[in-house]
């Protein structure tokens, strides 16, 4: 039995997968901005609760999403997650069992995108993002994480999501340790035009910057170390940037050949690093942020 949190604009075909899932005691919160947003008049089963969270103050309208759900939320068992995930038939069964067994488990995510430039970055996203969530136990996905309400601050969470970005990031500080398992390797298709690529990668970088500041240096560091050398010994460093990824790709279960690319995403890695740091803003969900301080944000439109 657990609560399921989906916040969504619109009824996905990633939301339809979801709900074919349900157990008899599951329930299903779907969360919106307001009753004007598609999916609250779309055909959803009976299962689905509709719940209208309004504009964010403060936070993002995920995080504003995820604490007014959590705040209705019947079940001790609760499951986050979004609706542009690629589920197998079993997912909810997988996640649900191996959080009985670990706690707090969460998904791997491989976002892939057939076009350019996401494309070309592929690569950096699997290297470092499905890396870090793959082999670390301090990272959740909030595309695919489960967690009991009963073994963390939940009051002090729900409070915490309503003044700062990430729901993820933010949960990952409220436990203890968390189990990734390869039977959750979810793949994620986004947009991949230059803009919808620039405002993803940097808002990446942002969040880990903001909540990880130290660890974000450090994979900064390695980057602009693996591009100076490449100056020096070019033919090595992008052997051996494409040898790490195509081992990554395959240790995930990644079909694609995009690995390929490995070396110019290792080349733009620190440009995009830079870009998350510094820049004043992004946008999310069709909203531009102001993020001063983890706990210092301004919706600006």
């Amino acid at each position: 039995m657990a609560s399921i949190i989906l916040p969504t604009f619109e009824w996905t075909q990633s939301c339809e997968q979801l709900s074919r899932q349900l157990e008899a005691e599951d329930e299903l919160l779907v969360v919106c901005d307001s009753e004007g947003d598609p999916v609250a008049s779309a055909d959803r089963p009976e299962a689905a609760e509709l719940l209208v969270a309004g504009d964010p103050e403060g936070c993002s309208g995920k995080a504003n999403a995820v604490a007014l759900a959590l705040e209705h939320a019947s079940q001790d068992r609760i499951v986050l997650t979004d609706d542009d995930v690629d589920r197998d038939d079993d997912w909810l069964a997988t996640i649900k069992r191996l959080g009985e067994e670990h706690g707090t488990v969460t998904a791997i995510p491989v976002f892939v995108s057939e076009e350019y430039p996401f494309k070309l970055l592929e690569p950096l996203c699997i290297v470092v993002a499905s890396l870090v969530v793959d082999r670390t136990s301090w990272v959740t996905w909030g595309g695919g994480v489960t967690f009991d309400r009963r073994d963390i601050d939940i009051e002090g969470y729900i409070a915490d999501l309503r003044r700062t970005i990430s729901d993820d990031a933010l949960l990952a500080e409220y436990v203890d340790d968390v189990v990734a398992s390869r039977e959750l390797v979810n793949e994620v298709r986004v947009p991949g035009g230059p803009r919808a690529t620039y405002e993803r990668l940097t808002r990446f970088v942002t969040i880990f910057y903001r909540f990880a500041p130290r660890r974000t240096l450090a994979i900064f560091a390695v980057f602009l170390a693996v591009v100076v050398i490449g100056t020096l010994a070019p033919l090595a460093v992008a052997v051996g940037v494409t040898a790490l990824a195509y081992d990554r790709y395959r240790a995930l279960g990644v079909d694609r050949r995009t690995w390929l690319f490995a070396a110019p995403a290792a080349v733009l890695a620190p440009l995009l690093g830079v870009a998350g740091i510094v820049r004043p803003t992004f946008v999310w969900g069709g909203r531009r942020y102001r993020w001063e301080e983890t706990f210092d944000v301004t919706v600006l439109e």
